[in-house]
């Protein structure tokens, strides 16, 4: 796993998410929806595609004014991003989320394992990281939809 702390934009998975964004803020859904695809046919969440959709659930909170701009996002558009977000997109953020934590305990996601098998505080904290970010996606959902 090419990672160097446990904070959401701390691998490479992450890394190459955000380029992508950086490149073409218009590519978010892309990204989603390449994730979902990937998780439907395989039943499987690979490492990159989770740390990936991490990432993006933290780029739709800081997009819609949840959390505060992190210096690595920097130059990425959030107006576009912004723009993408609807209450589907934003539901099927917050369900690929879960399958990364391995919420339902089905053991179908890599960086969940691969966290899992890491230091104990280390992977206290990158579940925590996750857990917070599904949970604000989530509480968006609800807001969007009423």
């Amino acid at each position: 796993m090419g990672a160097w702390d446990t904070g959401v934009f701390d691998n490479d998975g992450a890394g190459d998410c955000l380029l992508d964004v950086q490149q073409n803020g218009s590519s978010i859904k892309e990204q989603i929806n390449y994730i979902q695809t990937t998780w439907s046919e395989e039943g499987y969440m690979e490492v990159d595609e989770g740390s990936a959709i991490l990432a993006l659930g933290e780029l739709i909170l800081i997009a819609s004014g949840i959390r505060p701009v992190h210096p690595i996002t920097e130059t990425i558009d959030f107006g576009i991003v912004k723009s993408q977000l609807n209450p589907t997109l934003i539901s099927q953020v917050a369900g690929l989320i879960r399958v990364a934590l391995n919420s339902d305990n089905n053991d179908a996601s890599e960086v969940y394992e691969l966290w899992k098998e890491a230091d104990a505080r280390d992977f206290a904290a990158w579940k925590k990281t996750g857990e917070d970010i599904l949970h604000q996606v989530e509480n968006l959902d609800l807001k969007i939809r009423t």
